[in-house]
C-alpha cells in the first residue's frame, strides 16, 4: 500500500510540476510573441516614416537645387542688364555733354541724324533695361525667401530623419548590433563547423589516440578467480528462490512469482551507494524472501517493456566476483545470513581511466546470483589463455569482466567507424585468463539533438562507473 501511495505522490508530483513548467512556458512565449509582435509593428511603422520623410528631403533638396540655378541665372541676367545700363549711361552722357554738342553744331546734317539716332536708340534701352532690372531684383530676392524657406523645411526633414534613424527598436538594434559582431567571425565560424570535427577526429584517431593506448591496462585482483557462469538466458528467466535466501527485484522486470513469497519493498538496493542506485534505477525493489516450513517458491523476471532486451543469470561461485555496470543488473539473489557484497574501485591515477573516461568500477562479491540485461541477449566469453593478444571488444557493448583480467583500451579498429559514430575512439581490451560478459549487440545510436542528449548523459553515468 505504501508502495503504491508513494508512486501516486510522484505521479501528482511530477504532473503539477509539468503543468507549472508548461504554464511558465507559455505565459513567457506568449510575452515574447507580444513584445516582438509591438517591436515589429513600432519598426514597421519606423520604417515607413523614415522612407517619407527621406522621400520628401529628396524631393526638396531637389526643389532646392532647380531654385538655385534660378538664382544664379536670374543674378547672371541681373549682372548683364547692369553692365548694358552703365554702358547705356555712359554713352548718353557722352553724347549729351559739352564737347559732344561743339561737335554736334559742327557736324553735317548726316552726322548730326546719325548721333541723333544712335542717342534715342541708348536712351530707349537704357528705358527697356532700368524697368527690366528691376523685376530682375524682385525675382531674385523671392527666390532668395523661398531658398531660405526650403532649406529650413530641409533641415527640419534631415532632423526628422535623423530621430528616426537613431529610434529603432531595441529588437532592431540588438539585431543589428549581432549581425555587426557575427558577421566578421561568420566565415571561419562556417569553416569549423564543416571542417572542424573532420579535422578534429583526424588529430584524435592519428594523434592523440596511438599515445594514449600505450598506458598500462587495469588489472583489479593479481590470483585467479573462479568465472561466473551464465545459468539461464532468454526475453525470461526463472529464479528458484531456496530457504534462507532471498532476491531483489526491479519492480518493472517482475513478471510473475509464486503466492507463498514474503513481498516487501526495498527502496534503495544498498544505502552505503544512494545516489549510484538512484541513477542506475535500483530503487523501489520488490524483495522476496521465502517463508519457513515452505517449499521453495519461483520468480519469473522479464524485460515488459523492452522488446530488444534479454536477460541472463548469472552464477558466481564462493571468491568469485566480477566488475559490473549497475545499470545492467535487474535482479539479485543472496543469502540472509550474508547480503550482498558491493566494492568500490576508484581509479583516478590510471591511465586507462582517463581514456575511457570511467573512474569508478564496481566489484559484485560472491556467491550470490545477478539477473543483467543485455540488447540481445548477453554473452560471457572466456578467455582461457595469456598467449594470444587479448580479445577486442566495443565499448558499448562491454557489461562486465572478472577482476582477475587485464582491462585495457586501444583506438578503433576504423577511422571510418569512428568518424560516423558507429563505434566509440576506444575499443576494450581484455587480456589475461578470465571472463568478460557483452551484449550481443551494441547500443543503438539515436540521431540528432536526442542523441547528443543520451551521449551526454551515457558518459556521466559513464564517469562514476553506472
Amino acid at each position: 500500500m505504501t508502495l503504491y501511495l508513494i508512486q501516486i505522490g510522484k505521479w501528482l508530483f511530477g504532473k503539477s510540476v509539468v503543468i507549472i513548467i508548461a504554464t511558465l512556458v507559455a505565459i513567457g512565449a506568449y510575452a515574447l510573441y507580444l513584445y516582438i509582435g509591438e517591436s515589429y509593428r513600432v519598426e514597421k511603422q519606423r520604417v515607413a516614416q523614415l522612407a517619407e520623410a527621406q522621400e520628401a528631403a529628396r524631393a526638396a533638396n531637389v526643389q532646392l537645387e532647380i531654385m538655385h540655378g534660378s538664382i544664379l541665372e536670374v543674378t547672371s541676367e541681373l549682372e548683364s542688364a547692369l553692365e548694358k545700363l552703365a554702358a547705356a549711361n555712359e554713352l548718353v552722357e557722352r553724347l549729351e555733354g559739352f564737347l559732344s554738342k561743339i561737335e554736334y553744331l559742327l557736324s553735317s546734317a548726316e552726322e548730326k541724324r546719325a548721333i541723333d539716332r544712335k542717342l534715342f536708340e541708348t536712351k530707349s534701352e537704357r528705358n527697356r533695361l532700368e524697368p527690366l532690372i528691376s523685376e530682375l531684383r524682385k525675382i531674385r530676392a523671392d527666390l532668395r525667401v523661398s531658398r531660405k524657406g526650403l532649406t529650413l523645411e530641409v533641415g527640419a526633414l534631415e532632423n526628422r530623419i535623423t530621430a528616426l534613424e537613431s529610434s529603432s527598436s531595441e529588437v532592431a538594434r540588438h539585431v543589428d548590433a549581432s549581425w555587426t559582431i557575427i558577421s566578421r567571425y561568420l566565415p571561419v565560424t562556417l569553416v569549423l563547423f564543416f571542417l572542424g570535427p573532420i579535422i578534429l577526429k583526424l588529430a584524435v584517431y592519428y594523434g592523440i589516440a596511438p599515445l594514449l593506448q600505450r598506458a598500462r591496462p587495469i588489472r583489479f585482483s593479481e590470483d585467479s578467480l573462479p568465472s561466473p557462469v551464465i545459468q539461464d538466458s532468454g526475453v525470461s528467466v526463472t529464479l528458484r528462490l531456496e530457504e534462507g535466501k532471498k532476491a531483489w527485484i526491479k519492480e518493472s522486470y517482475l513478471q510473475a512469482s509464486d503466492e507463498q513469497l514474503d513481498r516487501r519493498t526495498r527502496f534503495v538496493l544498498n544505502w552505503q551507494i544512494p545516489v549510484t542506485c538512484l541513477a542506475a534505477g535500483l530503487i523501489e525493489l520488490v524483495e522476496f524472501a521465502s517463508k519457513e516450513n515452505t517449499s521453495n517458491g519461483s520468480i519469473t523476471v522479464s524485460t515488459q517493456n523492452k522488446s530488444d532486451m534479454e536477460l541472463s543469470l548469472l552464477e558466481l561461485p564462493s571468491k568469485c566476483s566480477v566488475i559490473l555496470r549497475p545499470r545492467h543488473l535487474v535482479a539479485l539473489i543472496g543469502s540472509q545470513e550474508q547480503p550482498l557484497g558491493i566494492r568500490r574501485r576508484w581509479s583516478f591515477s590510471r591511465a586507462q581511466a582517463w581514456m575511457t573516461l570511467q573512474f569508478r568500477y564496481f566489484e559484485f562479491l560472491g556467491p550470490c546470483r545477478l539477473v543483467v540485461s543485455g540488447v540481445r541477449g548477453v554473452r560471457a566469453e572466456k578467455i582461457e589463455s595469456v598467449a594470444n593478444g587479448g580479445r577486442r571488444a566495443n565499448q558499448d557493448s562491454t557489461i562486465g569482466f572478472t577482476p582477475d583480467l587485464n582491462f585495457a583500451a586501444v583506438r578503433a579498429e576504423t577511422f571510418w567507424a569512428y568518424f560516423r559514430g558507429f563505434n566509440p575512439l576506444f575499443d576494450d581490451v581484455f587480456k589475461g585468463e578470465g571472463t568478460f560478459l557483452c551484449q550481443e549487440i551494441s547500443k543503438p545510436q539515436k540521431s540528432g539533438p536526442t542523441r547528443f542528449l543520451a551521449g551526454m548523459k551515457d558518459a556521466l553515468l559513464k564517469v562514476i562507473g553506472i
